[in-house]
């Protein structure tokens, strides 16, 4: 498997021989710290997106969506309804993902992150964050990313267009022209990637992340991973079939995490040690 630096992308880490042979790439996310959520001053801001603090530690994130081949070779089956190799994976819900977390990690000789206990309405599952293996980010994780240093209200700028982006060009962000809708998933990296090196962190896809939704405060927070428990689970980033203001950097949804739908995908994280 290859690791780029957000500083130096050329630099490849081998970590392991069966590693290496993963057609996927992560970029290292260096930690830090910064402002999640958007300013009252923001155009179609939600109430939900309360300003504040949060510093990260590093992690790795996927550079790209898991796509259809990615998520069949580990699980032997195809969910999605715009078929396709490079298509990202869609149709499976968050529990669809944390076990691909799990099947994936032990493929490839790592600890799986994620304990499951019970069965369908009645799982319960925990996270092991001293576990080496493969997990979904966190949502705030996911934002510093998406952000990729960045405080507009989108990686992009002001603006992502349908150049930048697989959206509902038809409905784009306010004052913004309208463009191309093209009315299903693109292959996974269509589009040019953020300042990170990652792709389609605005459209294609919702992406799955680990955290019940809940209310965020604004007081500072250190590595935070949601609420304690709750109704939904967290998704991020827009669909292609999203209005232009659903793909800005601090908008958040939500659904319970068995559901399934031809928009919502994941993406990988992996701590750094």
């Amino acid at each position: 498997m290859k690791y780029f630096s957000i500083t130096a992308l050329c630099l490849t880490v081998i970590l392991s021989a069966a590693q290496a042979q993963a057609a996927d790439e992560f970029v290292l996310i260096q930690g830090g710290d910064f402002e999640m959520g958007s300013p009252v001053s923001e155009n179609r801001r939600e109430k939900d997106e309360v300003l504040h603090h949060v510093t990260l530690a590093s992690f790795y994130m996927g550079s790209r969506e898991v796509t259809q081949k990615e998520y069949r070779e580990i699980m032997k089956n195809n969910p999605s309804q715009f078929q396709g190799d490079e298509q990202p994976v869609e149709n499976v819900s968050w529990y669809d993902a944390i076990t691909y977390c799990n099947a994936r990690s032990a493929a490839e000789n790592l600890t799986p992150v994620y304990v499951i206990n019970g069965n369908g309405e009645n799982k319960t599952v925990t996270w092991n964050r001293s576990a080496n293996g493969y997990r979904l980010p966190t949502e705030a994780e996911w934002e510093y990313a998406c952000r990729a240093g960045t405080t507009t209200p989108f990686s992009t700028g002001e603006n992502a267009t349908v150049e930048q982006a697989n959206y509902y060009g038809t409905y784009p962000y306010d004052g913004f022209p309208s463009g191309q809708y093209r009315n299903r998933t693109m292959p996974a990296g269509s589009f040019a990637p953020n300042a990170w090196g990652l792709y389609d962190m605005h459209g294609n896809v919702w992406e799955w992340c680990w955290d019940w939704y809940g209310a965020y405060g604004d007081e500072s927070a250190v590595n935070p991973a949601g609420a304690d428990s709750g109704t939904y689970r967290v998704n991020r980033g827009g669909g292609w079939n999203d209005f232009g203001r659903h793909l800005r950097s601090a908008y958040r949804a939500a659904y319970p995490p068995e559901n399934r739908t031809f928009n919502l995908g994941f993406r990988l994280a992996r701590n750094t040690d």
